[in-house]
């Protein structure tokens, strides 16, 4: 059993042969079988709303206490909330709205709303968790004040201004509690109705002991429909926070690199992974997303970490309406990379427990981690090593104009020499092949991991 997958009876996920199986227990069996008997797990795989499976009797007869064996599309790389996106995070909350009102509709609902049943296949959600679903006896939906706590109320704070505010779910996994969240929200909230029906009225509740949605209880007994509406109407209506950022015209303003620059530097980086061929590619620092959208393909996956949450929002709104995109962009501080969280510190995976790329790309990054996180260039090279086989890191000299905007005329960067930055990388990695950036005193170093 996988550490993370210990918390529902119904089922729980394991790695046999390379790849993630779900068991369902006897316990969740009866639900399992009313989800698929029911039409709603084809209708949703028709929608392209949930992954696939196919069941494996083989395992399933190999030991008596797993009832059923499924084998699920497997998702590339695993993403988090916490590393989402404003627009990320609201799509991911209404697929989850759309899969309850297509499940209230064959006779079943969701008994949970957590945003980690949600992975994201290049740029599209699409829910993960086939035991998601129990037969709907009415009343009141469960999942209500997960909804509210990990996808309606880090949504308002982004949206009022605070696009970083989903990382507060690194630090509770269990969202955002309703009182701080109300706390938190600024007084003209008030005048919103999603925010004031399922955030503040709906703290006010949980403190008198009532944990039922403000506005159901003329309803009937099975609120769960109305709710769910009621919720989308919330989630539609939110305006994204502002998208201007400091760094998001970098390549439009050419601030850094001349026109001639600009094109050898995509010139080599297309001429050096062109050659690799790889699969999956990690670009650190992404900004916009230039290269990452260059570089990623059908059969490539391109994984974009970028610190600004306004940049990644951007690339993310500009992708998703691309069918044949392959681009996940993330937002990740990389001098402070997502650890392993939740009990026992492995209920998520590290960025270094993901699966390695083929290819790690490393521009416009080493001076901006060296000179504003003071991260020495060995501990940089170590850090880069193990997430990926080749690296294609570009240096900076201290002369250029972007060092020199960062280094502000402090002392103690003696070591960032372009000798001393080989030296660095060439403990974890071998020197493969290096090229000048035309117009430019920056280069391009291609190393591979030492086995």
């Amino acid at each position: 059993m996988l550490p993370s997958s210990y918390r529902d009876p119904a089922g729980f996920v394991v790695n046999v042969g390379g790849l993630f199986r779900r068991v369902v227990t006897t316990y969740g069996l009866k639900d399992y079988e009313r989800y698929i008997s029911s039409g709603l797990h084809g209708r949703l795989v028709a929608s392209k709303q949930i992954v696939d499976h196919e069941e494996e009797p083989s395992f399933a007869a190999s030991r008596p206490d797993w009832v059923k064996v499924l084998t699920p599309e497997q998702i590339v790389f695993i993403s988090y909330p916490y590393e989402w996106s404003f627009d990320e995070l609201k799509d991911a909350a209404l697929l989850t709205l759309d899969v309850q009102e297509t499940a209230l509709a064959h006779g079943m609902s969701l008994k949970d709303a957590s945003p980690f049943n949600v992975q994201f296949r290049g740029p599209r959600p699409v829910f993960i968790d086939t035991l998601s679903f129990e037969i709907n006896a009415g009343g009141p939906w469960i999942a209500y004040e997960q909804f509210c706590r990990q996808f309606l109320s880090p949504l308002l704070l982004m949206s009022y201004g605070w696009p970083e505010a989903s990382r507060y779910l690194r630090v509770d996994l269990n969202g955002f509690p309703l009182e701080y969240a109300s706390r938190l929200l600024p007084t003209r909230s008030y005048g919103r109705l999603g925010a004031l029906l399922h955030v503040h009225l709906h703290a006010r509740s949980a403190r008198n002991g009532r944990n039922i949605p403000p506005d159901s209880r003329s309803r009937g007994s099975d609120t769960k429909a109305g709710l769910a509406q009621s919720l989308r109407n919330s989630v539609e209506k939110l305006p994204r926070p502002g998208s201007d950022s400091a760094w998001s015209t970098y390549y439009q303003d050419a601030r850094f690199y001349s026109v001639k620059a600009q094109k050898s530097k995509q010139s080599a980086v297309g001429r050096f992974a062109g050659g690799l061929k790889p699969r999956l590619i990690y670009d650190l620092g992404a900004n916009t997303g230039l290269f990452a959208r260059a570089l990623s393909g059908e059969g490539t996956l391109c994984v974009a970490f970028e610190r600004d949450a306004n940049c990644v929002n951007r690339l993310y709104l500009e992708e998703r309406g691309n069918d044949a995109s392959h681009v996940l962009p993330l937002v990740m501080d990389l001098d402070n990379p997502s650890p392993g969280l939740g009990f026992g510190l492995d209920s998520t995976l590290s960025i270094t427990e993901r699966p390695q790329a083929d290819l790690v790309l490393c521009l416009a990054l080493i001076h901006h981690l060296r000179f504003s996180a003071n991260i020495p260039l060995r501990k940089i090279a170590r850090f880069a090593s193990r997430l990926g086989r080749w690296l294609l890191v570009e240096f900076v000299p201290r002369d250029d104009p972007a060092a020199q905007l960062l280094v502000h005329g402090r002392e103690g960067f003696d070591d960032y020499t372009s000798d001393a930055f080989v030296d660095a990388f060439s403990e974890p990695c071998c020197l493969r092949d290096q090229t000048a950036i035309e117009d430019s005193s920056r280069r391009l170093y291609l190393f591979e991991r030492r086995t």
